[in-house]
């Protein structure tokens, strides 16, 4: 008996003594996978592992039948409540009242999950399409006899057309199974040297006293992000440019507008709303009148060239780096191919534009205190935050340079405050938060925006 089955027999003895609702199987697959293809104990449960396992690992690589749902939530809060009131639950687990709010958001969205075939891994798309010829591994009467049966099913995959298998494999491979990619980046090592290493073996399971290491942290389901993504103000002016420069309009030889036809651009999109703001985050005193505004205004709206015009200068270089415009000598023309389908697509796309954002929030002295507010306001880590807050967040930070050299100095701190202001505007309306009694709350795309920043970090694609 392993340590996941013993767990589970004293989970089951403690549920039924409090009248609670524990289904052995059910929650034996649960920590199964979670064990097999996240390297997660039992008795582990960081934040946002709930809503991984319901909506990315079950619907990847568990049974093909989603299992009952609610049957399921029930399961796992007696689990989560046994864990916790025998001691067992281990270190940096959320509470188990917070898993159990997890399990319910995610339990609105996992039939879905579970029934979409794209989010299905590659042997389990197989199965599925066994089942479709007729060919099931459920009565196979052994080993032997799967086997014989898979064959049966790959020789009748590999009569598909190429295209049809394509559009039929999901390109995500093992959809970040630990246990998937061991044999994967094994055959890697392979062909590249010829061997593998003396000491390498599948991994093992994590076992219950295991030290916690590193707390694991998830992204959200796409289904999740991409509809903050498609609705947030950055993006919907983004699309609103491509759209506007359609079938053509004139550019420099640097790549941008030309001055004329950039104004047009800046009027038609309205752009002083955001600028307005931006303006108060450096300092500037707005007047109250219509027509102190339109005057100050029009102060604004002198420049050189479209690169000088901040507003439509990071609406531009997002919407060329991601591909929604295109430059051809000195015409720009709107790129359809480029547009967003599923939410996968949306969620890649709301990433593209925001690491193009990240160049001229770096040259505008806007960016160092993003990621540390993100983390700040995040609903799973921190509590909601107004300015002022976020401003003593900011001067306390290592990151923060101003404040390291004027620790104490009046001037030091103003500089610091205009530099969290900065950032709050520049990426304002980027869906990474939402503003409620002028608190701020993160939004599950920030929070995985600020896990995609620390691994580009990491890579060295951000120059500090």
């Amino acid at each position: 008996m392993d340590d996941n089955q013993l767990l589970i027999r004293h989970a089951e003895k403690w549920a039924a003594g409090r009248g609670r609702v524990l289904e052995t199987d059910v929650l034996g697959v649960a920590l199964n996978l979670r064990a097999m293809h996240d390297g997660l104990a039992a008795n582990r449960w960081p934040t946002r592992s709930v809503e991984h396992l319901m909506l990315v690992r079950w619907p990847s690589h568990g049974p093909k039948d989603p299992p009952d749902i609610p049957t399921l939530v029930s399961t796992l809060d007696s689990f989560w409540r046994f864990l916790r009131g025998t001691g067992r639950m281990a270190g940096a687990s959320a509470d188990p009242a917070s898993l159990l709010k997890e399990a319910r958001a995610a339990a609105r969205r996992m039939r879905a999950a579970c029934a979409d075939r794209a989010n299905w891994s590659q042997s389990k798309q197989l199965i599925g399409f066994g089942e479709e010829v007729g060919i099931s591994l459920d009565d196979a009467a052994d080993v032997d006899e799967v086997n014989a049966r898979m064959q049966q099913i790959m020789s009748a995959w590999n009569t598909l057309p190429e295209d049809v298998r394509r559009s039929r494999m999901p390109s995500v491979g093992n959809v970040g199974s630990g246990m998937g990619r061991a044999p994967t980046d094994a055959m890697a090592t392979y062909q590249q040297t010829g061997g593998l290493p003396e000491d390498w073996r599948l991994p093992a399971p994590p076992r219950l006293d295991d030290e916690d290491g590193e707390e694991a942290v998830f992204p959200n389901a796409p289904e999740v992000s991409a509809p903050q993504v498609r609705s947030c103000g950055f993006v919907q002016k983004v699309l609103e440019l491509a759209e506007w420069v359609g079938s053509g309009r004139e550019t420099t030889e640097i790549g941008v507008l030309r001055p004329a036809v950039a104004q047009e651009a800046y009027d038609t999109l309205d752009l002083w709303t955001w600028e307005r703001e931006w303006a108060r985050a450096n300092g500037s005193m707005i007047p109250d009148t219509p027509e102190g505004e339109a005057l100050m205004a029009r102060t604004y709206q002198v420049w050189r060239s479209a690169a000088d015009c901040l507003p439509l200068d990071r609406l531009w270089r997002s919407a060329v780096a991601a591909g929604l415009i295109t430059i051809a000598g000195k015409r720009a023309t709107r790129n359809t191919d480029a547009l967003p389908h599923g939410d996968d697509e949306w969620v890649v796309l709301g990433h593209e534009l925001l690491l193009a954002l990240i160049g001229n929030a770096q040259r505008r002295l806007a960016f160092d205190p993003l990621l540390g507010t993100l983390f700040a306001i995040s609903a799973r880590v921190g509590e909601p935050s107004n300015t002022a807050e976020l401003r003593d967040v900011w001067w306390n930070s290592p990151r923060n340079d101003v404040a390291q050299a004027l620790q104490g100095d009046p001037i030091g701190r103003e500089f610091s405050d205009r530099t969290l202001d900065r950032c709050l505007v520049m990426f304002g309306d980027c869906g990474l938060w939402i503003l409620r009694h002028d608190h701020l709350v993160g939004t599950a795309f920030g929070w995985d925006f600020a896990l995609m920043l620390i691994n580009a970090y990491e890579e060295g694609l951000i120059q500090e």
